[in-house]
């Protein structure tokens, strides 16, 4: 059996061997937890990103960087590109925000392959598949400019079935580059939930790849955020190989882009104000990519839906205030 944390420690290995040259830092907490800055008190670095991002693909999928192909604003910008051949597994197993270990605690801002080794009922991966890892050392992501406390690690050691000194926890806040790239990293996942949302079959998809703009840097946590979600919005693109019947695909390829939500044309953070800061009072399908190409092993055909938005992404990424 496939281990993701198994996989994934093999990258964390990576970040605490080279701690110096990809500007992180590592510290203990008392219960043993270890805990990888990636941006809190330090800068991060490009590389530090692609791991992370690797690490939040379960360590089964790859991620590199290359040029955005449109200038905004006049300036070309750099992209994250991901590719993965596990895609149930390590996107809606491992990438996916949000799990609750209790109601409201990390629900915006955990993930990682950890979560396989404590399954919670109703999960992602509940109607697909019975996967639970069995590692003994567990991986967790954690976006966040606040420290961890060690009842939080224990929590999550807990939440994992691991020991305290098993768990490896990394954090970043928004405002930082490495959460910049993990961010754009995400375009698959944002696709994979939409097709979910609309009843496709998740099971008939075979691999996919995306690529998604990064946004110029700013520290201001509520324009990085706004940035973020503007990036996969209006500038990240999703590409899934499918078996199955050309109908299923027609029947939703021009539901799933962002184009079609009822708030789209409009910088992420003017949105965002207006929905009192809460991701759950905005309209659902605004979490969508702005463009995907779905093909079709079965017959050959391709499916083609959604656009970039530059003149929204201009606007947000010269936002200042």
């Amino acid at each position: 059996m496939v281990s993701v944390n198994r996989k994934s420690f093999q990258l964390v290995k990576k970040l605490l061997k080279n701690k110096d040259i990809l500007k992180i830092d590592i510290s203990y907490l008392e219960n043993g937890t270890t805990v990888i800055d990636l941006g809190q008190k330090v800068k991060g670095s490009w590389e530090a990103g692609r791991i992370l991002t690797e690490i939040l693909l379960g360590g089964l999928g790859q991620a590199s960087f290359e040029t955005f192909p449109e200038k905004i604003a006049g300036t070309y910008l750099p992209a994250v590109n991901v590719r993965v051949d596990w895609p149930l597994l390590s996107l809606a197993g491992c990438q996916i925000s949000g799990w609750e270990l209790s109601p409201g605690n990390f629900a915006p801002i955990l993930a990682g392959p950890g979560r396989t080794l404590g399954r919670k009922e109703n999960d992602w991966l509940t109607p697909y598949t019975d996967y639970e890892d069995d590692f003994d050392k567990a991986i967790i992501t954690i976006e966040n400019p606040s420290t961890v406390t060690l009842e939080q690690a224990n929590n999550l050691a807990k939440a994992c079935n691991v020991d305290s000194d098993m768990l490896y926890i990394l954090i970043a806040p928004p405002a930082s580059l490495v959460t910049y790239i993990q961010v754009s990293g995400r375009i698959l996942e944002q696709t994979l939930h939409r097709l979910m949302e609309e009843n496709f079959d998740l099971d008939t998809i075979i691999q996919s790849q995306g690529f998604c703009v990064i946004p110029p840097l700013i520290k201001d946590e509520l324009i990085s955020m706004g940035r973020m979600n503007d990036a996969l919005i209006y500038g990240g693109h999703a590409n899934f190989t499918v078996n199955t019947e050309d109908d299923n695909i027609e029947n939703i390829i021009n539901k799933i882009t962002s184009d079609q939500s009822e708030v789209y044309g409009r910088p992420f953070k003017e949105i965002f104000k207006e929905a009192d800061l809460d991701f759950y009072n905005v309209p659902k399908e605004l979490f969508s990519p702005a463009s995907v190409t779905i093909i079709n092993e079965r017959t050959g055909k391709s499916f083609n839906a959604g656009k970039f938005n530059k003149k929204v992404l201009e606007k947000s990424f010269t936002y200042t205030n």
